[in-house]
Parts: structure tokens; C-alpha cells; sequence
């Protein structure tokens, strides 16, 4: 009875095809459109599905559950959303029982009894249907994820060594790695730390100031692009990596045009070399273009701070770093005898008697701004190089 009512059903499934597709896309959107799941994509695959179960109504223990893995896995391809799929599924499945309950009605009262006899095992089928187009659908999934990262991964290597020369091969990157191709950027460059890849905690936090980013680890150092929009942004990213930092981190100037990635990369190395080894810290290279330049020129700097700093190079150990601490702090304090007092706990005046003292000792004047000059790059070069004492002493 079952085989003679398979054979009824199948011989209306066309017509069953076209009302179910016609269900599914006045339903949902995803299928509506047309652009996600095309239209004829659709009808060959409910024909497909829907034939699958009428074969196996026959003999449930032999079902073929191969056209449900090929749907979840295109869908997922496709980039239909899996509770819409599956919803999909179900239109076609319920309409395909009313079709199996009208034709045993027409056929006779044993017809009917059989197939209400076999409404569990059914059922039963289509969950176990439901469960292979789901698990095809996810291992899609992950293998689309996994292909995509080593595609962005790649990408992205190519764009910090700029192998990418052309436009149009920049407009892919750019849709790819989900980025305005004409937009304003920074790149970022992160020592790694001791505690691993920082990934997730910099993309997140920037994502949630609507920075986007992309990110590239490796053993040694998180290098990201980040879009921030407009310039004065800038200070929006600083903020999110201090907060995060667990190592050096640099900030390129912004810049236009991911051709110029390159560039931008080497200048954020420079920002991060300009942070002293062993300290966390976040060093916009727009923040502080002189020290990038100590620290894009660590021979020269190094030179210029032995040559300047000779006469205090020469003092004591412990005299030597008292003043050069003081120097340091009056110039990070922009000046102010007052602040560097509090950082080294003593009195404003005992602050200015050091800086008469360094003066007399370099016979230079900090009210001179070539002379002033030239001892911040000193002091700059003495702080990230090491201290005074790892310096050469000039001829």
C-alpha cells in the first residue's frame, strides 16, 4: 500500500514543487529576494528533498540523507542564514504530509490507516533529515571561516610587503578584508608579549568605538590596520591598545590609499621601537615625531647623547642619574618645575638648582632652543637606548 501511495504522491509532486516554492519565498525574505538563493537553485533542490523522503516513506531504514548534506552545505555557501534553511525545510516537509494525507484519503480507508501507521517513523525521518542538513551546513561553515581567515592572513601579508601593485587587485583586498578602499587608516604594530596573541581584545574593544580592523599574528608581533574614519580618530585607538598593551606598541601617522601600508607599517615599528624595552606602553608616531626619529636613527641618537651629554656621562653613577632623571622628567613635564618636583618627590626649587647645575655641566642654555633641542634628542636617546651609562663615550 505504501509503494502504490509513494507513486500517487510522486506523480503530483511537480505541482507539490511550485506551491512549496512559492510558500518558502512569500515567507522569508532570504528566499524572496532571490539574491542569496536563486530562485531555480530553490525549485531543483525542494524537488530534490522532497523526492528523497517520498522514496523513503517506502523503506525508512534506507533513507538517503546525501541530498541533505549537498542543501546544508550550498546553503551555507550561499550565505543563507540556518534557522531560515531549516525553516525552508519544514514548509516543504508539512506540505508534503497534507499531500500524502490527500492522496490516501482519495485512495480508500486502508491507504489511510497505513499511513497514519507510519506518521512516527515519519517524522522521526525528517528530524534525522534536519540533523544531517544542519550538521553539513556548520562543517560548511567552519571550512568557509577557516579558508576566509587564511585568504584575509594572506592578504594581509601581501599589503604589509606591498606585493599588491595594481588598483584593481587593491579594490579586491580592500573587499575582502571588509575595508574602504579610500578610507583613513592606521597601521599597528604590537609586540606579542609573553601572554600570547592579544587579537581578540584589540579587535573587540576597537569594533566597539565602530573602529574596524584587521588583524595579522605571528610569533613575534600583532600587526593590524585599523579604519578609523577621520584623523582625529587617532586618539579613540590609542586609548583601546593602552588599554589592552602588555608590551611596545606603535601607532603609524594616518594615512589614505592601502597601497601606502607599507610605508605606514615600518613607521609604526619606529613608534614601537621608540618605547623603551620592558615597558607597556602605546606610541603614536603623531604624538611624538621626535622620538620616532631617535628611534628610526638609533646610531646617530646614540652618538648625539654621548657627545652632549659627555660632561654628565663622566659624573658619578649615582650623581650622573639623579640629573639626567630630573632632565628627563622637566622635559616630559613640558617644562614644569613643578610637576617634575612631585615625580621626584622633592622641592621645585631643588629641581631648578639641578637644571643650573646640568646647564653649567653641558655649558649649554635651556633657554636656547638649538641647544634645548639638541639635549631633548640626547635625553630621548638615553631613555630608549638604555641609560647613560650603556652609551660611548666620545673621543
Amino acid at each position: 500500500m505504501l509503494i502504490d501511495l509513494a507513486d500517487k504522491a510522486a506523480a503530483r509532486l511537480p505541482e507539490l514543487c511550485r506551491g512549496v516554492t512559492d510558500e518558502i519565498c512569500a515567507q522569508m525574505r532570504v528566499y524572496g529576494l532571490g539574491t542569496t538563493v536563486p530562485r531555480p537553485d530553490l525549485e531543483t533542490s525542494v524537488e530534490a528533498n522532497l523526492r528523497t523522503m517520498i522514496t523513503a516513506l517506502t523503506d525508512p531504514g534506507s533513507i538517503d540523507l546525501g541530498q541533505a548534506r549537498v542543501t546544508g552545505t550550498r546553503r551555507a555557501q550561499q550565505g543563507a542564514p540556518l534557522p531560515e534553511v531549516l525553516r525552508a525545510f519544514r514548509i516543504g516537509f508539512s506540505a508534503l504530509w497534507d499531500l500524502l494525507l490527500d492522496v490516501a484519503s482519495g485512495s480508500g480507508e486502508p491507504e489511510l490507516r497505513a499511513l497514519i501507521a507510519t506518521a512516527t517513523s515519519f517524522w522521526f525521518l525528517i528530524d534525522e533529515y534536519l540533523e544531517a542538513v544542519t550538521a553539513a551546513y556548520r562543517e560548511a561553515t567552519t571550512e568557509l571561516v577557516r579558508s576566509q581567515r587564511a585568504r584575509r592572513a594572506t592578504l594581509l601579508d601581501t599589503l604589509f610587503s606591498g606585493g599588491v601593485v595594481n588598483e584593481r587587485a587593491m579594490w579586491d583586498v580592500a573587499q575582502v578584508l571588509d575595508m574602504p578602499h579610500d578610507g583613513v587608516y592606521v597601521v599597528i604594530a604590537a609586540e606579542s608579549g609573553d601572554l600570547g596573541s592579544l587579537l581578540p581584545g584589540y579587535e573587540r574593544a576597537l569594533a566597539d568605538r565602530r573602529v574596524g580592523s584587521v588583524w595579522r599574528h605571528n610569533s613575534s608581533y600583532e600587526l593590524g590596520i585599523a579604519s578609523i574614519g577621520t584623523g582625529d580618530r587617532v586618539f579613540d585607538v590609542v586609548q583601546v591598545l593602552a588599554a589592552h598593551a602588555r608590551a611596545r606598541v606603535g601607532v603609524s601617522p594616518t594615512f589614505t590609499g592601502l597601497e601606502n601600508t607599507p610605508r605606514a607599517l615600518r613607521l609604526a615599528h619606529v613608534a614601537r621601537a621608540s618605547v623603551a624595552t620592558g615597558e607597556s606602553w602605546v606610541a603614536s608616531f603623531e604624538d611624538a615625531p621626535l622620538a620616532m626619529l631617535v628611534a628610526a636613527a638609533p646610531d646617530e641618537s646614540v652618538d648625539i647623547a654621548a657627545r652632549v651629554l659627555r660632561p654628565v656621562l663622566r659624573l658619578p653613577a649615582t650623581e650622573r642619574a639623579m640629573l639626567l632623571d630630573t632632565l628627563d622628567s622637566w622635559i616630559r613635564s613640558g617644562g614644569s618645575t613643578k610637576v617634575s618636583s612631585v615625580e621626584l618627590h622633592c622641592h621645585p626649587n631643588t629641581v631648578r638648582y639641578r637644571l643650573q647645575r646640568l646647564q653649567s655641566e653641558l655649558r649649554l642654555s635651556f633657554t636656547d632652543p638649538s641647544a634645548l633641542s639638541l639635549v631633548v634628542v640626547a635625553v630621548r636617546a638615553w631613555r630608549l637606548f638604555g641609560s647613560a651609562k650603556s652609551l660611548p663615550m666620545p673621543d
